[in-house]
């Protein structure tokens, strides 16, 4: 089932009440009703999306949180030195301290490294497993391909602080001499103001050469998704913020993924990968491309996924199927 957001009004009268960042959105009695008939014919409830995770105390146990970014970290990133985002970061860590402590939650599905150790520290009874999203179909690469220095920027930016910090990279690389060419797709207009850009890649051009992607958040938090976009498509990633955490086991992955402090930066981590051989390149990125489509793919999160769910109604002293353990009430 799918919570439906509060009115600005109800926001504000549950922001007024101490309901903590992003919660607010969803804290309402008809949602807190519609989880509660959905989960009657249910043995297990997976809530995914920490904003609905003010729904969990209304849950009869077990329930698996799937938390996308752990709130009180994230908020300092995206908005650094604002004392609202301060404030609302220690509103989170107070709910997140008792939260995660509930007896309800079975488990808590973490989606980064840094997460995991974070929450694992404050959960007492819960599991907290750490599962990598999935990792897109690769690309084909050409046997011919070359490197060309070209730049790609993809994904979406309609979040406000995705929005600030690709516009802020527009207006930067704009003023750098030998600029190189640059792909994109749904810049906002701020963005496409400052930096003239070339059409978006089809997954054939794609797949005809090594070209660099560009992630242009300055915060730590939900990068995967892209990274492993910008990998299956034949891209070195450079990314403004550290998006190599979750990939520190995979052999090269410091080749292939690799910071930039500025956009003058950009000229030269391009120049580091041009000095290797292409050849060399190739043979290293499809054996990086095979084992990362081997660590992170959504068959394997659909798998760990039921063995938690199967685990965690085990726990209940209920008799259940495999079949069963897929058939879970998703709040998502």
């Amino acid at each position: 089932m799918h919570p439906q957001p509060a009115s600005r009004w109800q926001a504000a009268v549950n922001l007024a009440l101490g309901e903590p960042h992003y919660r607010t959105r969803f804290a309402t009695a008809e949602n807190r009703r519609l989880v509660q008939s959905a989960y009657r014919n249910h043995d297990v409830t997976i809530c995914s999306w920490e904003p609905l995770d003010v729904l969990v105390p209304s849950l009869t146990p077990p329930v698996i949180l799937i938390t996308h970014n752990v709130t009180s970290l994230a908020l300092p990133q995206l908005s650094p030195g604002n004392w609202l985002a301060a404030m609302a970061a220690r509103r989170a860590a107070m709910w997140e301290r008792q939260l995660y402590r509930s007896p309800r939650l079975a488990a808590i599905v973490t989606l980064s490294r840094r997460d995991q150790a974070f929450v694992a520290g404050i959960s007492r009874t819960a599991s907290v497993p750490l599962i990598i999203p999935g990792m897109p179909p690769i690309a084909p690469l050409s046997p011919a391909a070359e490197l060309r220095k070209e730049l790609v920027l993809s994904g979406t930016f309609d979040w406000r602080p995705k929005r600030r910090d690709v516009a802020r990279f527009a207006r930067e690389y704009a003023g750098e001499q030998g600029r190189l060419p640059v792909y994109a797709d749904a810049l906002p207009e701020e963005a496409r103001a400052a930096l003239p850009t070339l059409p978006p890649l089809t997954d054939i051009e794609a797949g005809q050469a090594i070209r660099f992607g560009i992630i242009s958040d300055r915060f730590e938090a939900g990068h995967k998704l892209k990274t492993l976009s910008y990998i299956a498509h034949n891209q070195v990633v450079l990314s403004f913020s550290d998006a190599s955490h979750d990939f520190e086991s995979v052999p090269d992955h410091d080749f292939f993924i690799r910071r930039v402090a500025s956009a003058t930066d950009i000229t030269k981590q391009v120049a580091a990968v041009s000095a290797v051989d292409t050849r060399e390149i190739r043979q290293r990125l499809i054996m990086f491309q095979q084992e990362c489509a081997r660590r992170f793919s959504w068959d394997g999160v659909g798998s760990e996924l039921a063995r938690i769910a199967q685990q965690a109604v085990g726990r209940t002293g209920r008799e259940t199927s495999a079949d069963d353990a897929s058939a879970v009430s998703a709040t998502a």
